[in-house]
């Protein structure tokens, strides 16, 4: 019994090896990407002037993110990864604007 619960595990073991090592490039290409986004949408508010709006707007996000997942409306998951993805919002705004004021 212990061999075949052995051959399982190192089959489950394999398994989920291969899923990291297919899905790894593509969840990095998935981030590259939204990078990019947050890149072009930064861009686009700089020329309209609107950088420090637009960074204050972020990090009244970042603040509503918190308050929504200390209130548990949010799941730790979901928490995670919005806070991750405004943090990078507010992260590009503010290096743009700094870029900008050189």
């Amino acid at each position: 019994m212990s061999g075949t619960v052995a051959a399982v595990l190192l089959a489950v073991l394999a398994g989920a090896g291969a899923v990291l090592a297919v899905g790894w490039p593509l969840l990095r290409r998935e981030d590259t990407e939204r990078r990019r986004a947050l890149e072009e949408e930064a861009a686009a508010v700089d020329r309209a002037g609107a950088l420090d709006e637009a960074i204050e707007r972020s990090l009244a996000s970042i603040r509503e993110i918190e308050a929504d997942h200390r209130a548990g409306h949010l799941s730790d998951e979901d928490h995670a990864e919005l806070d991750r993805l405004e943090r990078a919002r507010a992260a590009v705004l503010i290096r743009r604007r700094d870029e900008s004021r050189g």
